[in-house]
């Protein structure tokens, strides 16, 4: 799998703290994060191409070994 390619600190649309993360396009990572993280853990910000992953998830980016 690919390794991130951005990982930064940043709020939710509702505030909770986590990060936005973003990777070279991998169908099955992408089902990997949707399966790993609830929905309401979660955010695609279609814009942006990032992901949003909740505080509680941040082990994926250090899966990934790219956390900053």
């Amino acid at each position: 799998m690919n390794n991130l390619t951005q990982c930064i600190r940043a709020g939710s649309k509702e505030g909770k703290s986590g990060y936005l993360i973003a990777f070279n396009y991998d169908v099955e990572l992408v089902e990997t994060l949707k399966r790993t993280i609830p929905h309401t853990e979660r955010e695609w910000r279609e814009n942006a191409k990032v992901w949003w992953i909740s505080i509680n998830f941040e082990a994926l980016a250090h899966w990934q070994g790219k956390l900053l």
